[in-house]
């Protein structure tokens, strides 16, 4: 699956499986790309054994206009979209902040959640079973009328006499 880390049983599998087959044919059996493989085949530790990436891989595009621009316009209307921020940004800046709306997007949910409006809070109502009202409701009737009722209700049941 695209995006999802090769797990070490994975590999193992993998290695397993190279011993009878091709390279591509292992990495099929187990789900992942003949470059996984090649990538699997060259380095000689498990995945689980390697640090995680947690470095950027390009400078922040937003870095310059966040806290001057960015951080403002959300304080004054928390619900502004990021579509909404990059346009304003796009307007104030012709030829800069192309690409950027998903990082952008990130940035303003991770603010939310730091910085920006409290939720909401949410009571939910706890329903027992029976219960439709405050007090005892009965769904049936008891007693003589249940019979008179479960008369009338049932389709194949003859329509009973009347009594004058």
């Amino acid at each position: 699956m695209p995006g999802d880390r090769i797990t070490d049983r994975q590999v193992t599998r993998y290695m397993t499986l190279r011993r009878t087959h091709g390279q591509e044919a292992a990495a099929a059996k187990i789900g992942i790309s003949a470059r996984s493989a090649r990538r699997i085949e060259a380095s000689p530790i498990l995945p689980s054994q390697k640090p995680r990436r947690r470095w950027r891989s390009r400078p922040d595009p937003l870095a310059e206009v966040w806290e001057s621009e960015v951080v403002p316009l959300l304080t004054t209307d928390p619900g502004l979209l990021g579509t909404t921020v990059l346009s304003h940004l796009q307007n104030r800046h012709p030829g800069r902040f192309h690409g950027v709306l998903r990082t952008l997007q990130r940035r303003i949910r991770q603010w939310r959640a730091l910085a920006g409006p409290a939720k909401e809070v949410f009571f939910p109502q706890q329903h027992e079973p029976g219960r439709l009202r405050p007090r005892r409701a009965r769904p049936f009737p008891s007693g003589p009328d249940r019979a008179r009722c479960a008369r009338w209700a049932s389709p194949t049941s003859p329509t009973p006499a009347r009594s004058r």
